[in-house]
């Protein structure tokens, strides 16, 4: 994702050069900030995730925990195969 930020910003700075609309700068600018901050959400989830698995042994997992953790994994999962 942070290739999808760099390219929106270039993409940006290109349109700002040719057409100097500020409407459209305020726009790129608010995209490339939700990017990155899906790409930061992105980043923190994993890393709860495996924080969980690796602090919770698999036994004294309540039922509900482990259905959470195997939805968000197959979450992760599917995130990964469609950005690739």
């Amino acid at each position: 994702m942070r290739n999808a930020t760099a390219e929106l910003q270039q993409k940006s700075a290109d349109f700002h050069q040719r057409f100097n609309d500020p409407e459209l700068d305020a726009y790129l600018a608010g995209l490339a900030r939700t990017l990155e901050t899906a790409d930061t959400l992105y980043n923190q989830f994993g890393h709860l995730l495996k924080h969980i698995r690796a602090t919770v042994a698999y036994q004294v997992r309540p039922t509900h925990l482990r259905e959470a953790i195997d939805r968000s994994e197959r979450f992760m999962e599917k995130l990964e195969t469609e950005t690739a």
